[in-house]
């Protein structure tokens, strides 16, 4: 039934006639999790994250600010292959997209995001598994920028190597439900690959690359996006009574 909603989601977007910009931009993302275990099926992680961009007409990826991020998440780990999570809060602070010179000195915007997911995982051979996460997002913006509520898909292939590394490849598309009008229905598109490392039981360690395609609300035009990311995680070892 996923695959279906998936399948008529992907029609529906490349239904759309979008025009696409000739200058593509560079970003890197920084993401640090502090991950807490709460019992064998319930967790929690605080994130942190910073993402950077490149300037007009320039090609370093690290020259301005493109995001900062607080985040919280709830864990609830049915079995090995259903979990569901809660955001109950998130900040966002959105700098905006640069596209000309007056872009780079522009306020950020600030969102705050309530989310639900659900991820399901099924095991196609040994250690190869498809991966499928559907999330709910409620996003409220500062000012008088309309609320949006969007909604998002990720399918993705992993392969583990063993309980330390693991890859994955996969594609997660964005939809707004409300909020936007409809030539905004397409939010944007992630294309993404993925390397996975615990050097310790306890530290985690994901580097990657994803390309995105999109659409802003203040915009006509697809927007496109190589971004080069590492994210950090520490998990917090319960103690044995």
């Amino acid at each position: 039934m996923k695959s279906k909603i998936s399948t008529v989601i992907l029609i529906a977007v490349c239904a759309f006639p979008f025009k696409a910009v000739a200058q593509e931009h560079i970003n890197s993302w920084f993401r640090t999790t502090l991950s807490i275990p709460i019992t064998e099926k319930i967790k929690t992680d605080l994130e942190l994250q910073h993402r950077r961009q490149n300037d007009f007409e320039g090609d370093n990826l690290f020259d301005k600010n493109l995001m900062y991020t607080f985040r919280t998440w709830i864990y609830y780990k049915q079995n090995k292959d259903v979990v569901y999570a809660i955001s109950p809060f998130a900040y966002f602070s959105n700098y905006r997209i640069i596209q000309n010179a007056s872009d780079a000195i522009s306020k950020p915007t600030n969102e705050y995001r309530f989310s639900a997911s659900v991820e399901l995982q099924h095991e196609l051979a040994g250690n190869f598994f498809i991966v499928d996460r559907t999330a709910l997002e409620y996003r409220a913006f500062e000012g008088t920028i309309e609320n949006v509520i969007r909604l998002r898909n990720r399918l993705s292939f992993r392969y583990d190597f063993n309980t330390k590394c693991n890859v994955s490849i996969g594609d997660e598309i964005f939809i707004n439900a409300s909020g936007t009008d409809a030539q905004h229905f397409f939010d944007h598109d992630r294309l993404f690959a993925n390397f996975s490392f615990k050097p310790k039981h306890n530290l985690k360690f994901d580097i990657g690359y994803i390309y995105i395609s999109r659409l802003p609300r203040n915009n006509i035009d697809i927007v496109e996006e190589s971004n080069f990311y590492l994210n950090f995680t520490y998990i917090v070892q319960k103690r044995k009574p």
